[in-house]
């Protein structure tokens, strides 16, 4: 996988991006996509411009891990003891699959549950709630050798990719617009999750 650390760069010396613009001649457009990462070709002139406006190398300008992320999202079967008739949410158990390749070949496949809820509609768009953790200890061990090799920005871009997966799966899924809130966790398991919540609830409930 391969990013820019442009957002990051910016941060550090407090540039805004028209800042950057008006001193290199690269569109306000095109910087703001360098930010987000969702550029998927930037010419190298552009590179050059960058790097030497912030004084950086091509290395600092860029962080690179030799292994690539895809992900499948799956919204699953209506959960049966989600009593959705009276009043409850309509609610999905849900799968996130995160599958791993190094030089374009498969090595790993770690997967994430939870649950995708429906909260009704706001005019013509479904309110839409996705919660997704670890299934267990094992896939929570095995995505952490991962992302220990990952800078924080990188690991929350990996989360914004995911959150585009499932918001593209979830908007070819229903003829309305859809509107959801995603929280992705890659620090717990579902398992240490309920868990919390039962202890919270025992400690509410004294």
């Amino acid at each position: 996988m391969l990013r820019n650390n442009l957002s990051v760069l910016l941060a550090e010396r407090q540039l805004r991006i028209s800042k950057v613009s008006n001193d290199t001649g690269i569109s306000r457009t095109t910087l703001t996509s360098l930010t987000t990462n969702n550029s998927k070709m930037v010419q190298l002139e552009t590179i050059n411009k960058l790097c030497q406006s912030l004084n950086v190398s091509v290395a600092q300008f860029f962080e690179y891990v030799p292994f690539d992320f895809d992900y499948t999202f799956d919204q699953g079967e209506i959960d049966s003891s989600s009593d959705y008739k009276h009043g409850e949410p309509l609610c999905f158990n849900s799968s996130l699959f995160i599958n791993v390749s190094e030089n374009n070949n498969h090595i790993d496949t770690i997967e994430l549950q939870g649950y995708t809820e429906h909260h009704g509609y706001n005019n013509d768009t479904l309110l839409v709630g996705v919660g997704l953790r670890l299934s267990d200890n094992e896939q929570l061990k095995r995505l952490q050798l991962f992302l220990e090799r990952l800078s924080v920005a990188f690991i929350e871009d990996i989360k914004k990719d995911i959150e585009s997966v499932i918001m593209d799966t979830l908007k070819n899924s229903y003829i309305d617009g859809v509107d959801a809130d995603i929280l992705i966790d890659f620090n717990e398991t579902v398992k240490q999750f309920q868990t919390k919540l039962k202890n919270s609830k025992d400690t509410d409930t004294k």
